[in-house]
């Protein structure tokens, strides 16, 4: 009887440490939500938004929202690089894209709305040799990750 009733508390333990995990991992994303809705520039669709922040949180949801092979630029081109211009990132060469915290306040000035469907990222870092950019695309009432260029020199 001991046993039973402590494999029950062992059980219960371990359901509301997993409750507890999702909580956060939610609150994390919802304070995100909620300060790039606060930031939102008018011409940023606000359902794009909602988009950016769960890609950004969630690997999977990222994985299923790029269009592999992806279109793009391998990090620190060289000479060599640039003169290949069909470069493509695979599914398994994929780094998950995190928001760092020190750029969450200034994001939303990087991102360019090209039309409604189509927005461009251009996010160079603080001294401004270096950039990332990014290009997503609204199709079929989905945002996706369409193009991708690594960290390089401007």
């Amino acid at each position: 009887m001991k046993t039973f009733i402590g494999i029950l508390i062992g059980i219960s333990l371990m359901f509301a440490f997993q409750k507890i995990m999702k909580e956060k991992d939610r609150s994390t994303e919802a304070d995100l939500t909620t300060h790039l809705q606060s930031e939102n520039k008018p011409d940023i669709p606000s359902d794009f938004l909602l988009f950016y922040t769960k890609f950004h949180t969630d690997s999977l949801y990222q994985v299923g929202h790029i269009s592999f092979p992806l279109e793009g630029m391998p990090a620190y081109n060289d000479s060599l690089a640039w003169a290949q211009p069909d470069f493509k990132w695979t599914k398994e060469d994929w780094v998950m894209h995190k928001i760092l915290d020190e750029r969450k306040d200034d994001f939303l000035e990087n991102l360019v709305p090209m039309g409604k469907d189509l927005i461009f990222e251009f996010t160079p870092t603080s001294d401004k040799k270096l950039w990332v950019a990014r290009r997503f695309l609204k199709s079929n009432g989905e945002w996706n990750l369409i193009y991708y260029a690594g960290v390089n020199q401007r």
